[in-house]
């Protein structure tokens, strides 16, 4: 599956293409560390097209919101749908991201 990555000014955006599992999480990371990593980069992950998401996608999801301290500099989550929300929601994890209706409001929260 092919990972989008979006340049918009200083902030990255990932877009997953479908559920973020554990064949997908690994191919996410594999296109992050491909430019050297995700600690210190600003960065969105636009889930408007992740269907749901499983154990390893929260993992992944809660690596990512713990590699930073600032809150500034924290990735955010764009795009949620219901599903992926009430996951989230019913893994106590909701409250660890910073999560936004759209990825423009997401990127435009790091200025």
């Amino acid at each position: 599956m092919r990972i989008d990555v979006q340049q918009h000014g200083s902030v990255r955006v990932v877009v997953p293409p479908d559920a973020l599992t554990e064949s997908l999480v690994q191919e996410v990371q594999a296109v992050l560390s491909a430019d050297g990593g995700q600690i210190g980069v600003r960065l969105v992950v636009d889930m408007s097209q992740v269907a749901y998401v499983d154990s390893a996608g929260i993992a992944f999801l809660l690596e990512l919101a713990g590699q930073t301290a600032a809150g500034a500099s924290r990735p955010r989550l764009a795009a949620l749908n219901e599903t992926v929300t009430e996951a989230l929601y019913l893994t106590e994890t909701r409250a660890r991201f910073q999560v936004f209706d759209s990825v423009e409001d997401a990127v435009h929260s790091y200025v």
